[in-house]
């Protein structure tokens, strides 16, 4: 197996599982825009691969489909990132009209783009007409609109992650930032090599048209979708420690809480759950545990055992804190620094029960 082939299947194992995961886990507004951004972009590079586009035009039958799939796909991913600028700190946040242009201008690129796909001769054998026909008017101007599209997601990724890596401080949030920041480098080279490759066509030069040259256009294409996957993931590592620490938390906390609340079961919040649904229930860890909590502090003081709890006058997160220092958590979720979408991390749960003793 060829290097770039190799390197390719790593991206896109690594993209559908940064992608499945997104989708497994609650999201805020801004994590759903990145989990949209994810999906586009997998299902974009799932379709480059030869053996799916192949499959995909047979299927199909019609001849080529894939390539229009695939680049479409690209455009929406970057109108998801346009989207995104305006949710996260930056200068684009505060220029809705610059905003829209971006929205127009993708949009006209990916009708121009179905047009020209519709006009330009295309055979079914395998390949693509965007090889067979380069340097033709019709397979540049299409070329030419499938980079801009890229570029736009690529610029917007500039915009976001270059600026928040000097803010971030040192850490997995950094590092992150700065490969992403990477990865929209590497990108743009992309673009500049298949824009070259339309081009020496277009001028009656093929020396852009050999294996060595196609591997090269392949691998800096994966190089920069692994720079993307890593920086998303890493960062991400830190939530998913926290939701580690809160499940092992609230599994410890489970005899204790079992024991008060079988002499005063009224203080349970809803039913009490079982012992194979607490350990397999994977989702809403941190409500659970919160509640958890409350309900051994309520239980404790129905049966007159405050003075095993923290002072009367100390406040719930404080006794809370206190309940949870055997499990090394805090009782409420840290806030995550400005501009990160931590997808393990929550808000403290708007329904989380306040009660009064």
């Amino acid at each position: 197996m060829a290097f770039a082939d190799t390197l390719e299947f790593l991206v896109l194992a690594a993209f559908w599982a940064f992608t499945i995961w997104r989708f497994a886990t609650p999201q805020t507004p801004r994590g759903r825009a990145v989990r949209l951004v994810a999906l586009l972009v997998t299902l974009s590079f799932t379709f480059n691969r030869r053996e799916i586009s192949f499959g995909t035009d047979r299927l199909l039958q019609v001849a080529d489909v894939s390539v229009p799939l695939k680049n479409l796909a690209a455009v929406a991913a970057s109108a998801a990132m346009v989207h995104l600028t305006g949710l996260l700190p930056g200068p684009a946040a505060d220029r809705p009209r610059l905003r829209r242009w971006a929205y127009a201008l993708l949009a006209a690129a990916g009708a121009a783009m179905a047009v020209l796909f519709v006009l330009v001769p295309r055979s079914p054998e395998r390949g693509d007409f965007v090889a067979e026909r380069a340097g033709t008017p019709l397979v540049t101007a299409y070329s030419v609109l499938t980079q801009f599209g890229l570029f736009v997601g690529l610029a917007c990724c500039l915009v976001l992650f270059h600026p928040a890596a000097g803010r971030a401080q040192r850490g997995p949030l950094r590092v992150g930032l700065r490969l992403l920041t990477a990865g929209a480098l590497v990108g743009l080279l992309f673009i500049a090599n298949r824009v070259a490759f339309q081009v020496s066509n277009a001028l009656g030069s093929d020396a852009l048209n050999g294996p060595g040259a196609e591997n090269v256009s392949r691998s800096l294409l994966a190089a920069m979708l692994l720079l993307f996957a890593a920086g998303a993931a890493l960062p991400a590592m830190g939530g998913l420690r926290r939701w580690a620490g809160r499940y092992v938390a609230l599994q410890r906390l489970r005899p204790r809480w079992a024991s008060l609340v079988s002499s005063v079961p009224h203080v349970v919040l809803g039913d009490p759950p079982g012992r194979l649904a607490d350990l397999l229930t994977v989702r809403g860890v941190d409500l659970r545990l919160y509640r958890r909590i409350i309900e051994i502090r309520d239980a404790q003081w129905e049966l007159g055992l405050a003075a095993a709890a923290p002072s009367t006058e100390a406040t719930l997160d404080e006794q809370a804190r206190v309940l949870l220092a055997e499990g090394s958590v805090v009782a409420t979720p840290e806030v995550a620094p400005l501009g990160h979408d931590d997808p393990g991390h929550n808000d403290p749960p708007d329904g989380a029960p306040q009660r009064s003793t």
